[in-house]
């Protein structure tokens, strides 16, 4: 009872403050506002967009110093992030209460995890080359097909523009971390745009155990290259984006702490895209990509950490639009194979989908809708259908009413259909049907804005595949229920700024009633900000509620607040120097009961750009 209490009180401080803020707002003005691509797969004004969107910028990127995508998505509403062990080791995002493998993943419109296990490992995601993130909220597997049950979410990385520009960063700090990172993007006077990067990352880190000595550390480096050139009227775009990344494990089966077990990761997406208009109103895309995870487990004391899994995603992607002012069509082919191999397993399997999609949106003065429906053909699992509507209303100047309703499903995993001695053949996709309704209202003035966003959503899910005794061999046998409300607001007044957001939810298994591990039934992030003669210093409270470890409302893990302080000054145009706190109470708390967590670090650098 204390801990809500205490819960309470800090959402009400954020809300006194905004209070505090509001008074010096002016009157309104007009400014642009960036569009958005993944909530209906073509280029939208967000007030005609009904889905739950969130955008974080590149500049938001670059003043919270985190070094990967998932410390980032951390602290946005509606997420939760667990990882097993520190930097490297296994990272799962839980979108709305859904399961990790429940939420679909693009870079750069490409499809991305492993095709074996059925979900995405976050660990090794690098900020360094990234320039925007888009979360899209609740099913949309009518636009998206496979995985996009709670949601999706797509990373874009950095396009070259203007003239040429050079950008350096280095950091070092606690548990002998050190990063480095180098990027060099543009546009040629022929139209042909580049960024290229490359960033490494190297830390001696914590155990993965936790409470033990033994360091497990972790080794990442990333390269990027991102090309566009002009094509007669229309535009081809080539991307090559390769992670490579080494870790010690300990056995995630006790946990035991353990000094030899090690894992190699591969992650590579590679894509060519071509953009063609055939009219004022009508441009067509098609594009071609390979997505690549390897992972490599080595353990000389233990034959039975040794494994080896490769998969491959090919995607074959045909878009077409066509946008008559008010009125807009989208319609779609996509082919796919998702492809297995392991030796050590002695699995060597791949199922293939084709799919084909439309959606209509129609948007007036006062209000907007939009429809769409995929079929998608499975070779090794049950066929498809999905759909999702979606509306918005505009009754007042900068406030926006939303609903949507939508279906979503996840074919069965080429582990759970084929893996050998522990598969099912015999499994169907699983399945939801949710919907959200939602309240966003932005007040924008000459010298501040004013927005926040409330959001109800109720989820359900069917079919839900588990492994139980005494076979542990998979099934269709589980059921479940997410919903909840998310809070979220943000005031810029200069030069300060303030960012919050409070979840509240409800994620239970709905055959026993019990909470759905790891997510917290409550959790919220606070981002107070000031951008002042060179200096830009940010404060971020996180909080998260209670959550169980393991199903069954089994290994009870504390909620806990965490604090993190960071500062960047800039000695001149092209210098900057960095510095942050994480953790500045050095508190101990678990994200997976058994399982370390760093405490309190400190690091500093240098950004050069010229």
């Amino acid at each position: 009872m204390k801990r809500n209490k205490s819960y309470n009180k800090s959402l009400c401080m954020v809300m006194t403050a905004a209070a505090l803020l509001m008074p010096g707002l002016a009157s309104a003005v007009e400014t642009l506002t960036p569009l958005v691509v993944t909530a209906d797969r073509v280029a939208e004004d967000p007030g005609r967009v009904s889905a739950d969107v969130t955008v974080i910028e590149r500049k938001q990127i670059e003043r919270s110093q985190k070094t990967t995508v998932a410390d980032v998505l951390r602290s946005q509403s509606g997420i939760d992030v667990v990882s097993q062990g520190g930097p490297g080791k296994l990272t799962s995002v839980f979108l709305r209460g859904a399961n990790s493998g429940q939420t679909l993943v693009l870079i750069d419109g490409v499809r991305v995890g492993s095709a074996t296990a059925g979900s995405f490992d976050w660990a090794n995601l690098s900020t360094a080359d990234i320039e925007r993130i888009e979360i899209v909220r609740g099913p949309q597997s009518s636009l998206y097909g496979a995985d996009a049950m709670g949601g999706v979410i797509q990373i874009f990385t950095r396009k070259g523009a203007g003239k040429l520009r050079i950008q350096g960063l280095a950091e070092g700090g606690s548990y002998r971390s050190g990063k480095t990172g180098l990027n060099v993007s543009g546009k040629a006077d022929n139209g042909i745009s580049y960024a290229f990067g490359v960033d490494g990352l190297s830390t001696k880190g914590i155990s993965a155990v936790a409470n033990t000595a033994e360091r497990d550390p972790y080794r990442r480096v990333t390269g990027t290259a991102h090309v566009t050139a002009p094509l007669a009227d229309g535009e081809v775009e080539l991307l090559i984006r390769n992670v490579n990344g080494r870790t010690s494990l300990d056995n995630g089966f006790g946990p035991s702490d353990k000094s030899n077990f090690n894992n190699k990761t591969r992650q590579t997406v590679s894509s060519i895209k071509l953009s063609m208009p055939f009219a004022d109103m009508l441009d067509s895309s098609l594009q071609l990509s390979r997505s690549t995870d390897i992972s490599n487990g080595s353990d000389p004391l233990t034959s039975f950490n040794n494994s080896d899994f490769r998969t491959d995603i090919d995607q074959l992607s045909w878009l077409n639009h066509a946008d008559f002012d008010a009125l807009s069509l989208l319609t779609g082919f996509e082919w796919r194979r998702d492809k297995g191999f392991s030796s050590s397993a002695k699995l060597d399997k791949a199922f293939i989908q084709n799919s084909f999609f439309g959606g209509a949106s129609y948007s007036a003065d006062l209000f907007a809708a939009s429809a769409s429906v995929r079929y998608d053909a499975n070779s090794a699992s049950s066929n498809k259908t999905t759909y999702k509507f979606g509306g918005v209303l505009h009754p007042l100047d900068g406030l926006k009413l939303t609903a949507n309703y939508g279906t979503g499903f996840k074919p069965p995993s080429i582990n759970a259909l084929f893996f050998p001695n522990f598969s099912n053949p015999n499994l169907k996709p699983e399945e939801s049907k949710g919907w959200d309704a939602g309240l966003h209202y932005v007040y924008k003035a000459s010298d501040a804005a004013l927005g926040f966003d409330i959001v109800w959503f109720d989820q359900r899910f069917a079919n839900l595949i588990a492994s139980l005794a005494p076979s542990y061999l998979p099934k269709n046998v589980n059921k479940a229920r997410t919903s909840g409300l998310e809070l979220s607001a943000r005031i810029d007044w200069e030069p300060v700024y303030l960012r919050a957001n409070w979840t509240f939810l409800h994620a239970v298994n709905s055959i026993d009633g019990t909470r759905l591990q790891r997510r917290a039934k409550d959790k919220g992030s606070f981002v107070f900000g000031t951008d002042m003669a060179g200096v830009n210093l940010e404060v971020q409270h996180d909080i998260v509620g209670p959550r169980f470890s393991k199903t069954g409302n089994r290994k009870l893990m504390k909620g806990y607040r965490k604090t993190d302080i960071r500062a960047r000054y800039a000695l001149s145009k092209q210098l900057a120097l960095l510095a942050r706190v994480e953790n500045v109470e050095n508190k101990t708390y678990e994200e997976v009961s058994g399982f370390g967590v760093l405490g309190r670090a400190w690091y500093a650098g240098v950004n050069a750009a010229f």
